[in-house]
């Protein structure tokens, strides 16, 4: 039978009161978001996390070498932690700047870390032997303070190193240069390219100055499996296995003595002060009987004695019997 046109009308707004047409769209509009194609999505949520527990690890440990390196109180903590555009990196640089660019042994990219002049300059006082004092501006570096300040890059380096070692990440880092031109830097790579940029904050004693990594996609691609946070949570189970393993391991190159005892006896010390050559002791085992292997003084299992060769040798047959101790 056909639906008259009353009919549809009226199945039509029965529909529309129940809410299923409006519903409909909404769930539709709801999944739809505004992606930017100049700037798309290279790292998800699990490898920013990742990367937020990695340099939290690093910024605690950075904060122990700078307070023993500098001899006073000195804070370091994550700030942020960003995916942007190289080009949104590179425009934010002052000019003069000092941009360590750090190699990651294969690795098909490098890491650049841009120490702010607020903080390295008073750095540099203090390891010059002054007191730190801030700087009355920003200024080029020297040359002797272009060698210092590679040499703390340096030693920043090796700190994150030691870092992802922690994540199964053997790369030796190493500054291959110091760029003060943020010209040179703004050639590096591609505008466009994708890049993770960790600004830490560092406090160093009245002075407030920042760190910032810039760690390119390509650099990271290779890698980022390792730095998903359900790797980083779980790395303490592999590395108790990994103890477990190495602890067998260990065990099984020990030696163990092993006697074999094929009966036992008492005897008064009378007897045994007066034992001589060719004397005969009754065991307490029948000759068709079973030996006892003892592992460490304690019976552990029962044996065949026979001979291989032209030597004697003895067949493990069944476990010992709870209880069966030393006779001695």
């Amino acid at each position: 039978m056909a639906l008259t046109q009353k009919d549809i009308d009226e199945l039509i707004s029965s529909v529309m009161r129940k809410g299923g047409i409006g519903t409909s769209s909404q769930v539709s509009r709801s999944r739809l978001r505004v992606y930017d194609f100049k700037r798309p999505d290279k790292f998800s949520k699990d490898h920013m996390r990742g990367v937020q527990l990695l340099f939290d690890n690093f910024s605690r440990q950075l904060t122990s070498y700078f307070s023993a390196l500098f001899r006073m109180a000195i804070h370091a903590e994550v700030d942020s932690i960003d995916q942007v555009t190289f080009q949104d990196f590179a425009k934010e640089l002052p000019s003069p700047c000092s941009v360590a660019i750090v190699g990651w042994d294969e690795l098909p990219s490098n890491m650049l870390t841009n120490m702010s002049l607020q903080i390295l300059l008073p750095m540099l006082d203090r390891m010059c032997g002054g007191e730190g004092s801030p700087a009355g501006g920003s200024r080029a570096l020297t040359e002797i303070e272009l060698a210092m300040s590679r040499r703390l890059a340096q030693g920043m380096s090796d700190i994150l190193s030691a870092t992802m070692k922690e994540l199964n990440i053997h790369h030796k880092l190493t500054v291959v240069t110091l760029e003060t031109n943020p010209l040179f830097i703004q050639q590096a790579m591609a505008p466009n390219d994708m890049v993770l940029s960790v600004n830490v904050s560092v406090k160093f004693g009245s002075q407030t100055g920042f760190l910032e990594f810039c760690l390119p996609y390509v650099l990271l691609e290779p890698i980022l499996p390792a730095l998903s946070a359900n790797r980083w949570f779980s790395r303490g189970i592999e590395q108790a296995r990994s103890e477990s393993d190495l602890v067998a391991s260990a065990l099984e190159t020990i030696d163990v003595p092993i006697s074999c005892r094929l009966g036992s006896t008492v005897l008064p010390l009378e007897d045994i002060l007066s034992m001589e050559e060719g004397d005969v002791l009754e065991l307490n085992a029948p000759k068709d009987g079973y030996a006892t292997l003892y592992l460490f003084g304690r019976p552990k299992f029962k044996a065949k004695i026979g001979l291989v060769g032209n030597r004697l040798a003895a067949k493990i047959v069944a476990l010992a019997e709870e209880g069966e101790g030393d006779p001695v």
